[in-house]
């Protein structure tokens, strides 16, 4: 499995204004994903988005935009989808693959034990 970039490299949108009639085209960058989360990720709902979407449950990350980081389209048991902000999030298991975790992992600094 592979990592999911979450680059933070420009695009462009294009638009057509009301008032000139002209095509406009304006570059935006993403912001920074303020949060640990990846798809496949398990969380808890920290506040009721709806009827369906009760706080305290289990959801499991559909998808994270690179356009978007910092909202999260969770999936439930029946297969809807919603859209919430990180902040309303709890991560409970992380399943996603996250790579090397460099200093965290202790093969990878033997050479720094004193024998």
């Amino acid at each position: 499995m592979e990592v999911i970039p979450f680059k933070r490299k420009p695009y462009t949108v294009t638009y057509k204004d009301f008032h000139t009639g002209e095509l406009q085209h304006v570059k935006r960058r993403p912001p920074l994903k303020q949060h640990d989360m990846l798809p496949t990720d398990i969380v808890e709902l920290s506040t009721k988005k709806g009827d369906d979407w009760e706080s305290g449950e289990e959801y499991s990350i559909k998808h994270i935009s690179y356009r978007a980081p910092n909202i999260v389209q969770l999936k439930n048991d029946e297969g809807l989808t919603t859209f919430v902000p990180y902040f309303d999030l709890e991560l409970e298991e992380e399943v996603a693959y996250r790579g090397r975790r460099g200093p965290d992992n202790e093969n990878t600094n033997a050479y720094l034990r004193w024998p």
